[in-house]
Formats: structure tokens, C-alpha cells, sequence
């Protein structure tokens, strides 16, 4: 890295910058310029072809979920024969499975062959198709077991529950899964994911680890805490939710011989892939979600008002400038205080947009329908008490049961029946002519867990929200890249030609995709905010909430 010598003139100083950053800027467009280097692993993880013939190529991570990779090869080249083979794959006992990774710009990615497709075009050609699917699948593929630690025909406690901060709640119960596929007999310490408390465990053998990290750390990191609740339910169906509300990533890294270790001390087997729950959001730690070209961009923090219900925006004021960004060839964005931002105009890198904005809708939420535990059979029980304390006297039958009979549809569901969560800020802000009520559905009982969780799923429904969608081209003027400026899940913006206002709009990278043919050159694409963001709120909130009232009704605390 070249140093600047204080002693000499300004004018020297001043060119050894200029000739520094022409030097960085050169390494930049080669490092792009070097063509991706995609490999192909038998189901042992070895070695057996670099693909080199391919007609075109096509790779994309999704935030939290499975992003799909495609490679389209000559049948008639031995790769292709390869991938095709799967009988003589078993015979030679590289077995059925296919690895995929593919190196660029620092980034590296793994996948596991779905399929592979024989084509024949009209010209004759015969074509291999390999649909890969990315590492993320392979979470899908685990069930979160009552007690991981038991056998089958013997599950209890009843239900898994595991409280604390999202990211290290998640590596937990994974790592949990984990250590029931490999049988293995670890004897758990007060913390299982501390790294200073696994010295004594091997997992040289693993195909999948989870990246350690302390209670306390997660802790100290400011994520938002969840609770994981499962009966047999797959991770990824129990994590979404909480990764979604806490603006946690999931990252699945194919560790390779000759790679940094993943964290000191660790044993791992060429071909590892390495899993952490990482919080490149910032929401709840502070960042910024947007700003103006006059201003700068502002730095906010998410906090949940009085009813833990609603929540609200909070401005920092004491901000200070990450360390990272003092050193030296350090290109990454942070979350705390992100910039890179993408300007609308003649020429720029942004390729499309799309923007809404939406109000929020009503002033308080409802919920219920029963009335909360206990109230119904109290009324109950005091009538039944009140016939037989009667039928003391003599000559008075017992006329209890018969009474509360007849009295319970009148009295049944009448008291503590319902819930009402009004949000001052919303009545403040709406102005006088207003939406005033929501009705959320699927609450049941009122005043309890579930209802709290509903009325929540309600604010969070008809919340004011911006939603936004572009996507922005490589090396314009940023690099794309794990070791670039921007990569999966960081902060990014853009701005609006012809927007007055000046306003910067923030969000996160929602898709990162690297394709290319015999005509392209290889290029990534961002995908910035979520196409979910502009469906129905009102439906997302019901598909959030069937899956936390499922985790509740399997505590039998609903």
C-alpha cells in the first residue's frame, strides 16, 4: 500500500495521492475485467472442472431465501458429458451431488445442483442445462426439532423455545440441528456459541458449521432479541419472520483450502460452508433510511414507543464516522453510516426504478372476539357457587347449573373481550379528515401473547411506508462485490431526476445477480428494496402472522 511522504513539497504530496488513486482506480476495472471462475465439485467436494465453454451463465442471491443459478453448456464438451452423467458419477464414486462456486470480485458463491436438462435447438445444437440452487437451500432442509437432543420416540419438553438477540438466537437452534445430524455428543457449555467455550468440539467433519458468536456480543451489538419457537417446524419457515423484523441477513460462505479461517481455531474440511446471521441493516443500531443532496443523508434509529406495539423513528445527534472508512483500502459501505448513492441524470448507473409512497391507514387497530382466560369460566363458577349456596336454605333446590345454562350466551365473551391499540403519533399526523379503525383478525382470546402479537401485526399493516425497487449496474460508479463498496443486504440509495426535493432514498440490497453469455461480458446487477414490499400489506401481515400464532399455539399460550 503506498505511503505519503510528509516531508516532501505539496505539489509531491499531492501527486503521490493522484498517482495512489490512479492506481487503486486501475486495480478496480482489472479485478472487474478478470473473467469469473466457476468451478465444478463432485458430491466429495473435488475438483472436476472449471467451466470455460459455456454458452451463457447466470447466478443470483436473494436476501433470506434460495436465489437460483443456471449454467448452459455444449452437450458435446466433456463438462458437459459430465454434468450429464450421473450413473458414471456414482460408478466412480464421485457421487450423485454437484457443487457449484464461482469466484468474482472477492465474492465467492456456492450452490448444489436441482437438475440438470438435455436441449436440442432447431439448429441442431444439443445444449446441457444445470439449475443449481444457491447455499441458502440447504437451510430449508432442517427441521427444528422439539429436543434436538433427543431421539424421535422421546420429545420432550414439548415444544423448542430459545429467547435472546435474533442473530444469536438463529446460530444457536441451527447449530442445534447441526449437532443432531452429526450424532454428535457434545456436551453443552452455559453458552454453546461462544467461541471461547467450543474448544473441545470437532467439527472437521461437518459439511455445514455455524460462524460462533457470544450471547454477549449479540447482545452488545444492539440487534433486536426474538424468541425461536418450534415444534418440528422448518428453520426457514420459523426464521423468516424473525429475520425479516429484525433486518437480519443470513450468510452461507463455501469455505475453501487456502481461504482465511472463518474464525480462529477453526478445523473445517475443504468445502465447509460456513453459516452466520449478520445485521447489515443498522435499523435498530442506528443508520440512515434517507436524506437530501443538500443535507446529507440522516442517521435515525428504529425504537418501539410505550406499547411496545407501535414503532417510531429516533434522530441521532452524536454520530460519529466509522472506523472502518479511515482504513486504508477498506471500500465497504456500513451500515451506520452507508454512502453509496446512485444519482439520477444523463448519465448514471441506476437502469430502473420504482417508487411508492403510502400513508398509513387508521388510527388504532382492534382485535379480539373472547374474552381473555378465566373471565368466561369465573362468571361461570361464581353462578354455579351462587345456586348451591342458595339451595342452602331449606327448600330451595339447586338451581345453579340449570341458571348458568341459560345465562351463558347472554354473559359468555362480553367482558375483556376486546383490544384496542391507538397510536398517538398517527392521530397527530393524519390530520382532521382520517381513516379511524382496523379490524385484524386472528386474535381469538383477548389479553394474551397472541393478541399483543396481532395488534402489532396490525400497526405494522397499515404502517406509513415507502417502498422502492431499482436496480443499478456495476462499476457505475461502484464496485459490486463482497470486498467492493456495496454487496448483499448493505445500504444504498439513489436519487430522483426532476424530484425538487432533492431527497435521497435509502434501502437495502435485496438481490445481487452476476450473468453472462458469449456476446456480455459478465456483469452484476443490484436489485435495491423488495418487490414484496409493494404487494398487500394487509395479506403480508396475515402470512407474518400465521407463522408466529403457530409458534404460540404450540406453547399452548394462545
Amino acid at each position: 500500500m503506498p505511503t505519503i511522504d510528509f516531508e516532501a513539497s505539496l505539489e509531491e504530496q499531492c501527486e503521490a495521492i493522484w498517482a495512489a488513486t490512479r492506481a487503486a482506480r486501475k486495480a478496480e476495472l482489472n479485478l472487474r475485467k478478470a473473467p469469473p471462475v466457476v468451478r465444478l465439485w463432485d458430491g466429495e467436494m473435488r475438483l472436476q472442472f472449471v467451466v470455460q465453454a459455456e454458452y451463457s451463465a447466470s447466478f443470483e442471491l436473494i436476501d433470506g431465501d434460495t436465489g437460483p443459478f443456471e449454467i448452459r453448456h455444449p452437450f458435446d464438451h466433456a463438462c458437459g458429458q459430465w454434468l450429464f452423467d450421473e450413473y458414471g458419477r456414482i460408478e466412480r464414486g464421485e457421487k450423485r451431488n454437484i457443487n457449484v462456486t464461482v469466484d468474482y470480485c472477492g465474492s465467492c458463491l456456492g450452490g448444489l445442483l436441482e437438475y440438470v436438462e438435455l436441449e436440442s435447438g432447431d439448429d441442431g445444437d444439443q445444449v446441457v442445462v444445470a439449475r443449481f440452487a444457491s447455499d441458502y437451500e440447504r437451510l430449508k432442509w432442517y427441521s427444528v426439532w422439539a429436543n434436538p437432543w433427543l431421539d424421535e420416540w422421546i420429545q420432550a419438553p414439548k415444544v423448542f423455545l430459545l429467547p435472546g438477540p435474533i442473530p444469536w438466537v438463529l446460530s444457536a437452534t441451527l447449530d442445534f440441528q447441526l449437532h443432531r445430524e452429526m450424532h454428535s455428543s457434545w456436551t453443552l457449555p452455559s453458552d454453546p456459541m461462544d467461541p471461547a467455550q467450543r474448544g473441545g468440539l470437532n467439527q472437521s467433519t461437518w459439511s455445514m458449521v455455524v460462524k460462533p458468536i457470544s450471547f454477549l456480543d449479540s447482545m452488545a451489538s444492539g440487534a433486536l432479541w426474538g424468541i425461536a419457537a418450534s415444534r418440528f417446524k422448518n428453520f426457514h419457515e420459523m426464521a423468516t419472520a424473525m429475520m425479516e423484523d429484525g433486518e437480519i441477513t443470513p450468510v452461507i460462505r463455501p469455505w475453501l483450502e487456502g481461504d482465511p479461517e472463518p474464525w480462529p481455531g477453526a478445523n473445517l474440511r475443504h468445502g465447509t460452508r460456513v453459516v452466520s446471521f449478520e445485521d447489515r441493516s443498522g435499523t435498530y443500531t442506528g443508520t440512515s433510511h434517507g436524506g437530501t443532496i443538500w443535507d446529507g443523508l440522516v442517521r435515525t434509529v428504529e425504537e418501539f414507543v410505550d406499547d411496545m406495539i407501535d414503532s417510531t423513528e429516533s434522530l441521532i445527534t452524536d454520530g460519529s464516522i466509522p472506523p472502518e472508512y479511515y482504513e486504508v483500502g477498506a471500500k465497504r459501505t456500513q451500515k451506520s453510516l452507508p454512502f453509496v448513492v446512485w444519482r439520477d441524470g444523463d448519465e448514471t448507473g441506476l437502469e430502473s426504478y420504482r417508487y411508492r409512497k403510502t400513508p398509513s391507514k387508521g388510527v388504532q387497530v382492534v382485535t379480539g372476539g373472547h374474552s381473555m382466560p378465566y373471565v368466561n369460566e369465573t362468571i361461570s363458577a361464581s353462578i354455579i357457587l351462587a345456586g348451591a349456596l342458595a339451595a342452602l336454605i331449606p327448600g330451595v333446590p339447586d338451581v345453579g347449573t340449570g341458571a348458568d345454562t341459560l345465562l351463558a350466551p347472554i354473559y359468555e365473551d362480553t367482558l375483556f373481550a376486546w383490544m384496542v391499540a391507538r397510536s398517538a403519533a398517527r392521530a397527530k399526523n393524519s390530520g382532521w379528515t382520517r381513516y379511524f379503525e382496523f379490524f385484524m383478525e386472528g386474535s381469538g382470546k383477548a389479553y394474551t401473547i397472541s393478541s399483543l402479537m396481532v395488534l402489532r401485526a396490525g400497526m405494522w399493516a397499515t404502517r406509513s411506508r415507502d417502498s422502492t425497487e431499482f436496480s443499478a449496474g456495476d462499476g457505475s460508479p461502484f464496485l459490486i462485490g463482497e470486498t467492493g463498496h456495496v454487496w448483499l443486504s448493505d445500504r444504498a440509495g439513489y436519487t430522483i431526476r426532476g424530484d425538487k426535493t432533492g431527497r435521497i432514498y435509502i434501502d437495502r440490497v435485496s438481490k445481487v445477480k452476476l450473468a453472462w453469455d458469449r456476446e456480455t461480458a459478465p456483469e452484476w446487477t443490484l436489485t435495491i428494496g423488495d418487490s414484496k414490499d409493494l404487494e398487500d400489506p394487509v395479506a403480508k401481515a396475515h402470512a407474518r402472522l400465521e407463522s408466529i400464532m403457530g409458534s404460540i399455539q404450540q406453547l399452548g399460550i394462545a
